[in-house]
């Protein structure tokens, strides 16, 4: 064990008194420390002008500031699925390899978590496209214009689906890049579906089904749950009708049904 560390105002008598002129055996005896202790003391305060304690540097990092940099680029390529497999390839340009554990600290403390991939519905380059269009086309919508909309949509929700989870390493800024997403197509399984509408106005009337949507069952949801959502809004107001292209929105059933029961529609 080392020797017990000398209180500051020994250290400061110490070298008050070399400085007046007190040679180390004295001081030694005076103050009751090790020469050593007093040697170190003087040799300190020559050196860095103080008599406590520096800084330590403690213990070395193990990446440099330019492993970091190759660490952030491996973990944005096609490496994200594995710590092992990143952990290889920042090891091939490095004289001293490092464990898994410490890729897996720093991916931490650079901000990356290892999360499972957002699960979002399939889109093609054209689907997108058509999304930025319609935002930019009502870009200049005032809140009271958007509360005249009826949205409206369906979903189906597969109740024996098998569950099928892929994790990845990525930041929280990252959850949304397309190779962060898990897309997927429907299908497999038990599943319901659900029909309902959102207004500035409140909810309209939902229609549950566990057939497969159609034009028929689209036209009987709109006759019954939309027809009768929309007797109960305010009369003084007009209202627009949103719908997404599924394919019997836009059949000559659905379009007909529409025009029937309601006055103005948009599709998106």
């Amino acid at each position: 064990m080392g020797e017990k560390p000398i209180e500051p105002y020994k250290r400061a008598q110490a070298v008050a008194l070399h400085q007046v002129g007190f040679n180390l055996t004295d001081i030694s005896r005076e103050l009751k420390i090790s020469r050593c202790c007093e040697r170190n003391t003087i040799n300190k305060f020559e050196q860095h002008g103080t008599f406590e304690d520096l800084k330590q540097s403690g213990r070395p990092k193990a990446l440099s500031t330019r492993d970091i940099r190759d660490l952030k680029r491996l973990v944005t390529s096609e490496n994200r699925l594995s710590v092992g497999k990143i952990r290889m390839d920042l090891n091939i340009s490095r004289p001293k390899p490092v464990s898994r554990e410490t890729v897996r600290r720093y991916l931490k403390n650079l901000g990356y978590e290892y999360a499972v991939k957002i699960k979002k519905p399939w889109l093609t380059v054209k689907h997108k496209k058509d999304r930025v269009k319609w935002c930019k086309q009502y870009q200049h919508w005032t809140i009271h214009d958007w509360r005249k909309v009826i949205f409206s949509d369906e979903s189906t929700f597969y109740v024996l689906k098998r569950k099928n989870q892929v994790k990845i390493w990525r930041s929280d800024d990252e959850r949304l890049l397309p190779e962060c997403v898990q897309q997927m197509n429907t299908g497999n399984g038990g599943k319901i579906g659900i029909w309902g509408g959102i207004s500035g106005q409140g909810t309209t009337m939902a229609r549950i089904f566990d057939d497969s949507m159609n034009g028929i069952l689209y036209c009987d949801v709109l006759q019954n749950e939309l027809k009768k959502s929309i007797a109960r809004l305010p009369k003084k107001m007009s209202y627009m009708f949103q719908q997404d292209l599924a394919p019997w929105h836009t059949s000559k059933l659905g379009k007909k049904c529409i025009s029937l029961y309601i006055l103005s529609s948009r599709s998106i």
